[in-house]
């Protein structure tokens, strides 16, 4: 269920950024359900699962298929970050810096009472940046440990044949890593948070409440209030 809108809204994310979540979301998802029994083949509830797939066979297919429509979408991000900002549009303020490491001490401060206001955040918080940039992290490590498993006769002929055994050891520990910081970090950031409970609703429908941004991302709000309204159109 989408809460809906109490007040006036701004144009958060662009209908291309929705769109990427989404798949992020289906991708991931499919992915963890068809690595996870490879991992742990040898129980019941993995076998099971492996026979609902069709098979071993069939669940390495779709796992491989959704693997690489992950990379291609992530080809497409860098893409599109990159096109973005050459043409000097607003792609988003991911950048990490001094300013979120100094956010995380005075938030820690103000959610502890040692502080009275809580700190001003931008466009993104820093919640929202390390998670940003651990899903892009985890991507890479995914990515090069998945293919190196995928073609170890061809690899294993320019590197040292514990190459494949160890990428097997990274990809299984990074996506138990990626499904419990899923589970515990971004549900209740997404979720969970007494503010937007049951579900924050801006990655869906692309929108936010003003009074919203204002309270989570007070820089942001005073830039928006303080941009020049745009000109009028020419007579015709």
């Amino acid at each position: 269920m989408i809460r809906r809108s109490r007040g006036p809204t701004v144009q958060r994310f662009t209908l291309a950024q929705r769109a990427e979540h989404f798949f992020l979301i289906l991708s991931f998802n499919i992915l963890a359900f068809t690595g996870l029994p490879q991992k742990y083949f040898y129980t019941g509830w993995a076998e099971r699962i492996i026979r609902l797939m069709g098979g071993i066979e069939a669940t390495r297919l779709i796992h491989r298929t959704f693997a690489v429509l992950l990379i291609l979408q992530s080809l497409y991000h860098i893409g599109a970050v990159v096109a973005a900002r050459r043409a000097g549009r607003e792609r988003g303020a991911m950048g990490l810096g001094f300013t979120d490491f100094r956010n995380v001490l005075l938030d820690i401060a103000y959610l502890t009472g040692l502080r009275r206001e809580k700190p001003s955040f931008g466009r993104y918080d820093y919640r929202q940046k390390f998670e940003y940039w651990a899903v892009v992290w985890g991507t890479a490590i995914m990515a090069t440990t998945g293919l190196i498993m995928w073609f170890p006769e061809f690899l294993a002929r320019f590197f040292p044949g514990v190459l494949v055994p160890t990428a097997r050891v990274a990809h299984g520990g990074e996506a138990i890593l990626a499904i419990v910081a899923v589970i515990i970090w971004h549900f209740y950031n997404a979720h969970f948070r007494p503010e937007i409970f049951p579900m924050d609703p801006a990655m869906f429908t692309g929108r936010m409440d003003v009074e919203r941004l204002r309270h989570e991302h007070a820089e942001e709000y005073a830039r928006l209030v303080e941009a020049p309204a745009a000109p009028p159109p020419p007579p015709s």
